[in-house]
């Protein structure tokens, strides 16, 4: 199973808000500035979700370590017709897949 874009965006901005004010916070603790601290943290909480969101989008593409699904091998030579993908797609339904 995939993720969809949304869930992606919602849990790099999640993340990256939570990052972002431990990185401003220890800029000010060290800089005593404000401004450069909160500089910095917009700068890095922006680059960094565009970062965890391409990392995350790649990762969705890679196969590795995923559960094959359970008709992924299931040898097809015809076109299935209307009933018999009708009881695959209630098969899968019940199984959780869809």
């Amino acid at each position: 199973m995939t993720e969809r874009r949304m869930r992606t965006i919602v849990k790099a901005i999640t993340w990256r808000a939570t990052a972002t004010f431990i990185t401003t916070a220890l800029v000010y603790v060290f800089t005593g500035k404000l401004a450069l601290a909160a500089q910095v943290g917009v700068l890095e909480m922006l680059l960094k979700i565009l970062a965890y969101y391409l990392h995350e989008r790649a990762w969705g593409r890679v196969s590795w370590g995923r559960p094959k699904h359970p008709l992924e091998d299931l040898p097809v030579t015809r076109e299935l017709s209307p009933e018999d993908r009708e009881i695959l797609e209630r098969h899968l339904q019940d199984l959780g897949y869809l």
